[in-house]
């Protein structure tokens, strides 16, 4: 969901070097954030829109 994350670890093929990464993301994330909304297009009427986390704004440890 965020194409920074996603910038980050795709290209690390180690296990561990990738988790260290990863880690080191998510350490700063204190809040459980909602999805931010999808603006919807003219085709996108018929189509469900795709369920996220939801997130519920609590601070987390």
């Amino acid at each position: 969901s965020d194409p920074n994350f996603a910038d980050k670890i795709r290209h690390i093929r180690d296990p561990k070097n990738r988790m260290a990464v990863v880690w080191a993301h998510c350490k700063t994330k204190m809040v459980c954030e909602p999805d931010d909304p999808k603006e919807e297009g003219p085709d996108l009427d018929n189509e469900e829109p795709k369920k996220g986390h939801g997130g519920c704004g609590h601070s987390q440890p």
